[in-house]
């Protein structure tokens, strides 16, 4: 009888453990952050640009090789999808908006 209790006593014990575990797993916070949509379509010329777009990261260093005019001081381009950006990046202002040439 007290074999039968005692093998009780520990699948009940195993039970909770692996129960504990598996609560702990699920709060663990989440590492990874999904990159936002820019949707090209709702931006215009006098809008401001989203401020991933300012950071020099987004640049686009290879513009004339596109095909873009240089930009002025504080200004950058920058792709968003099929199209290229001009902003300023002192206030995010867009002041162009040119597809890209395929």
């Amino acid at each position: 009888m007290k074999s039968k209790t005692l093998a009780a006593c520990l699948l009940v014990a195993a039970g909770l453990s692996t129960a504990s575990f598996v609560v702990q797993a699920g709060d663990t916070p989440q590492e990874t952050v999904q990159p936002s949509n820019i949707n090209a379509r709702d931006l215009k010329e006098g809008d401001r640009a989203p401020d991933m777009l300012m950071r020099k990261e987004s640049a686009v260093s290879d513009w004339k090789k596109r095909g873009l005019k240089a930009p002025g001081d504080d200004n950058q381009w920058a792709r968003v999808g099929d199209k290229f950006v001009l902003l300023k990046t002192t206030n995010g202002t867009i002041l162009e908006i040119t597809p890209v040439k395929k």
